[in-house]
């Protein structure tokens, strides 16, 4: 008897060992004669290796794979595109075709979470206040992060174990950076050039307010702000205040057409890296979106950082400024 214990325990180790490592989805649909299951990649999904779609024979199907971090992804069975919260573990589906959605996939009380969440209608901040213990709040917080404020909120709701998580990392990563580029800390330095390709750099307008509008020929709200800081430019051009349009384009054709259809008097210049998530302007001030404005006091010290939500408040932080 012993002997049969140790047999079945060996013959079980695998599976253990594998439910850990990665995910098994097994499962049982009538209604399917064939067809196959994959996992659809979308953008923004972190998944470095999608796992080889496979066939499913008279509805049953076992579906393996491993993924970095728990996250969202859609499962695709047969014709069926389902939203589910995926993580390593063992899941399964026992359901006809008509009734197969997300919460048939069992196994999981993320996932079972999630298909609550998804049918809710709660924002993902609304959902991360009531519940910052759920094996969720990871996800909810990096879905939460647009704005300042935002991140702000949802990393401090996070739990000390969803801080250490994928999410919680990243989160904080931001944070740091808006440590870096806060009101009063020295102006970060990057590279930039004008239409003629001379560079210009912050620190050759040393002694003035510089307000750095940070903009693209594909942003129509960019676009739409010219008129205003046009108003802005003549009323603190002749009082020290130097205005410089950053675009981010990557096209620097576009880049020209743009500044041709819609001048600017002030300086013009493009910035390395374009709109890049990895390199350039973007993750150096942590910019979620464009228009976006940093404007810097005359000892070269960031004043100030308005995104598309604050950007009326350029007036005043100016007036503020030529005041002092």
């Amino acid at each position: 008897m012993k002997q049969r214990l140790k047999i079945i325990i060996l013959l079980l180790l695998p599976f253990c060992s594998f439910a850990e490592e990665g995910f098994v989805i097994s499962g049982k649909v009538t209604g399917i004669i064939s067809g196959s299951v994959s996992i659809v990649p979308r953008s923004g999904d972190d998944l470095r290796n999608l796992p080889e779609k496979v066939r499913i024979v008279d509805g049953v199907f076992t579906f393996t794979g491993k993924i970095d971090h728990p996250q969202p992804v859609q499962l695709k069975i047969s014709t069926k595109t389902l939203n589910i919260f995926l993580e390593n573990t063992r899941y399964t589906v026992d359901c006809s075709f008509e009734s197969l959605s997300g919460s048939q996939i069992k196994g999981s009380k993320a996932n079972d979470e999630f298909q609550e969440f998804m049918a809710s209608g709660q924002s993902n901040l609304d959902y991360l206040r009531a519940h910052p213990s759920s094996p969720l709040a990871p996800w909810m917080a990096s879905m939460a992060s647009f704005k300042k404020e935002s991140i702000l909120e949802a990393y401090s709701l996070l739990t000390e174990e969803g801080k250490k998580s994928v999410e919680g990392r990243e989160l904080k990563r931001q944070i740091d950076i808006y440590e870096k580029t806060a009101a009063g800390k020295p102006m970060l330095d990057f590279k930039m050039n004008d239409p003629a390709g001379k560079p210009l750099s912050v620190k050759d307008l040393a002694g003035k307010i510089v307000v750095l509008d940070f903009w693209a020929s594909w942003c129509a709200p960019c676009i739409g702000f010219i008129p205003k800081l046009r108003e802005h430019y003549a009323n603190y051009s002749n009082k020290g205040v130097a205005f410089v349009s950053v675009s981010v384009d990557e096209n620097k054709e576009k880049w020209k057409e743009a500044m041709s259809f819609h001048p600017m008097e002030w300086k013009q210049v493009v910035a390395a890296g374009g709109f890049s998530d990895t390199e350039g302007v973007k993750p150096l001030f942590n910019i979620k979106g464009i228009p976006y404005l940093i404007i810097v006091d005359r000892h070269g010290n960031i004043a100030a950082s308005l995104d598309g939500y604050h950007k009326e408040e350029l007036g005043k932080v100016l007036e503020d400024l030529v005041n002092k």
